[in-house]
This record gives C-alpha cells, sequence and structure tokens, in this order.
C-alpha cells in the first residue's frame, strides 16, 4: 500500500504528544476527537497543531464528536481558529447538528462525514457467522446507507464530498467511484459503539471498581485502557473511555475499487 502514492496517509493525533509518530510519509494530520465532547482540545492546543501543521506543509483535518448545545458552543472558538489560519481544512462532523452549523457559519471548511453517523455492521461477533449466511446477507453487512443514491445525494448536497470508513473484518463493498464522494479509512482500530456513560470514571476510586453510573469526569479515560475477552468474540475488545474497538492492521484488496484513497494511522486507541 506505501507504494501506491494515489493513496494519501495521514496521521491521527487525539492530542499533541500523539504528534511524536509524525513522519515524512505522511502528507495530512487529523487532530481531535470523534467520541467525548469534554475531550475537545483547547484554543492553545489547536495552535500548536496548526502550528505544527504549517511548519511541515500539511494538509488538516479537525476531527469533532458528537456534541450537546455546550460542546457545540465550545467547538465555535476552534472552527472560527480554523478557518482564520487554514482555510481550505476539512471537519470532520460526528453530529448532524456540527454539520448543520459548518454549512451556516463557516462556509471556508470543508466537511467530512465521521465514522459514527453511516452505521456500517462493525459487531466483531458477525465473523461467527459469515460461514452460515448466504452472499447477498454478507454483502449487506459489508455495505452501509452509502449504498443509497439518495442519501449520496443528501450528503453531496451539504458539502459531503468524503466519508470516513472504519476498517470491517468482514470486509467493505460500498462501490463509491463515480459518485463525486470519496473515502478514508481507518488503521488499525475499529470503531464498534460509544456512549455518553463513560466506563472509566471512577474506575479508579476504592469501592467503586464495580459500579457503572454518573460520576464527575476526572478524563481517568486518558489513563486506563482495557482489554476485553470472551469465548464468543474472535479477537479482543478493547475498552477506552466511553467508546469500544478492535484491532484490524489488515489492508482490503479492493481498497481502490470502493474509491477509498486515504489511509487515517492511528498510532494510538483514538481517544
Amino acid at each position: 500500500m506505501d507504494s501506491d502514492n494515489t493513496v494519501e496517509r495521514a496521521l491521527y493525533a487525539t492530542k499533541w504528544a500523539d504528534l511524536k509518530h509524525y513522519s515524512g510519509t505522511f502528507s495530512r494530520v487529523y487532530f481531535g476527537n470523534e467520541f467525548c465532547q469534554r475531550l475537545i482540545p483547547s484554543t492553545e492546543e489547536l495552535e500548536q497543531v496548526l502550528d505544527f501543521v504549517s511548519e511541515k506543509r500539511l494538509a488538516f483535518t479537525f476531527v469533532t464528536p458528537y456534541v450537546t448545545d455546550e460542546g457545540l458552543r465550545i467547538l465555535e472558538p476552534l472552527l472560527q481558529k480554523i478557518e482564520e489560519t487554514k482555510p481550505d481544512s476539512e471537519v470532520v462532523v460526528n453530529d448532524w447538528g456540527m454539520l448543520h452549523r459548518l454549512n451556516e457559519r463557516y462556509p471556508k471548511l470543508e466537511p467530512v462525514m465521521g465514522r459514527l453517523l453511516h452505521k456500517m455492521k462493525r459487531g466483531p461477533r458477525l465473523m461467527n457467522l459469515l460461514d452460515i449466511l448466504p452472499q447477498t446477507t454478507i454483502n449487506y453487512f459489508m455495505g452501509c446507507s452509502l449504498d443509497s443514491p439518495l442519501y449520496r445525494r443528501f450528503l453531496v448536497g451539504r458539502g459531503i464530498r468524503r466519508v470516513e470508513l472504519d476498517n470491517l473484518l468482514q470486509g467493505i463493498a460500498l462501490g463509491l467511484s463515480h459518485t463525486g464522494i470519496s473515502g478514508s479509512l481507518y488503521l488499525p482500530y475499529a470503531y464498534i459503539t460509544t456512549t455518553r456513560l463513560c466506563l472509566a470514571a471512577a474506575s479508579d476510586v476504592s469501592g467503586n471498581e464495580d459500579e457503572i453510573g454518573i460520576f464527575p469526569c476526572q478524563k481517568q479515560c486518558q489513563k486506563y485502557t482495557f482489554l476485553l475477552t470472551h469465548p464468543v468474540m474472535p479477537l479482543p475488545i478493547i475498552r477506552k473511555g466511553n467508546t469500544m474497538f478492535f484491532k484490524n492492521e489488515k489492508v482490503p484488496e479492493n481498497i481502490r475499487e470502493g474509491n477509498i484513497n486515504r489511509i487515517v494511522v492511528e498510532p494510538e486507541v483514538p481517544l
């Protein structure tokens, strides 16, 4: 894959420290957080990353999570800073309200559909069923809402010409060629599910280890990563904060057929 210079390589950094993984093989930096508005970066950290991107002459993509009204308020000064300093940037949206806000107030920034919005079938347990499912059903599980021409027209009409994709264990068959939409594939961590109920909160408080509830956020997700195994799971599940992931490092053979022309490299679990 590295020998194919038509496929762009991007480094995904959820925090400033992740830029230690940068090398000359990357032409773009992704920065931000997809899964929790409490982890939206500060203006100061964003400025550091923008300076880095400018110094290295890299393209820039800002990643945003699903948000409440408070989250939209927090994002406003960050979007303003990006539009002022690097107006050709992309913004990954994982919230329809966020897309509306971009279209309404930030026309210079290019919206990108995040991987939380198109509802791909990500559950690893599906791999236990592939041997008994008919091919038409397998094909269904390799696609998603992006297969619908009406849905694609809806996205293009709102300025979206790129979608972010997880590296599904069952493979991907979207056929985005000739649709006006390109795809970005995330490696190696694929998102399974997320929630506003953070399972890491209070996990290191003595006596609360087995409790699940609404606790004050101390960002324990930045200190702990949990590896979950079970006989019905074909591979371990990675739980970090409010989100679960699996790891798949194998690049699909049909990546170019589906108009996937960007690899987003995640050197750390992206939360």
